[in-house]
């Protein structure tokens, strides 16, 4: 039950994990970033590789306390090795490694730019696509490392929120 509390909140690890407020970027993300079976990945990539979720931040019940980054830092915290055990679990059940066991980049992009394509043609969908396509945001073959795809996906909702969302100076 406790991994089950810990997979809802895995299920919008990629647009949550530095972002309280709402905002159309992060839903734009989470909607071209989810998949139907990420929660079963990731609980049974944990449990494959006997990682055990810190549950402190939750209520009686495995209710949230509030939002935040608490996938991020969960796994941030986890030695490098489980870190290291998780991605790779992960981004093979996901087909995002190569033949190499190296993160396959490229596939990921791709995959990436084709949903924000078929999403809805809105101003954060252009400016996270223009953020790919002119390498300000760019995550690069590597061993696997989900905290690389973390600040990948940090950065297009930084540049989306910066094309498309009014800054604090123009209030």
């Amino acid at each position: 039950m406790k991994l089950l509390m810990l997979l809802a909140l895995a299920a919008a690890m990629v647009a949550v994990q530095a972002c309280r407020e709402k905002s159309e970027c992060r839903e734009l993300l989470h909607d071209v970033l989810q998949t139907e079976d990420m929660k079963e990945i990731i609980g049974s990539c944990m449990e494959e590789n006997g990682i055990v979720p810190d549950l402190e931040g939750r209520r009686p019940g495995g209710r949230r306390v509030k939002r935040s980054p608490h996938m991020v830092r969960f796994i941030s915290r986890l030695p490098e090795e489980d870190q290291t055990a998780l991605a790779e679990c992960i981004f093979e059940k996901e087909g995002l490694l190569t033949d190499d066991g190296m993160f396959d980049a490229t596939t990921f992009t791709a995959n990436l730019i084709a949903k924000l394509g078929e999403a809805e043609q809105t101003e954060q969908a252009e400016a996270m696509l223009a953020a790919i396509e002119d390498g300000v945001c760019a995550v690069e073959e590597s061993e696997p490392n989900m905290m690389l795809v973390f600040d990948f996906i940090w950065c297009l909702k930084e540049e989306c929120k910066e094309a498309t969302e009014p800054s604090s100076e123009e209030e």
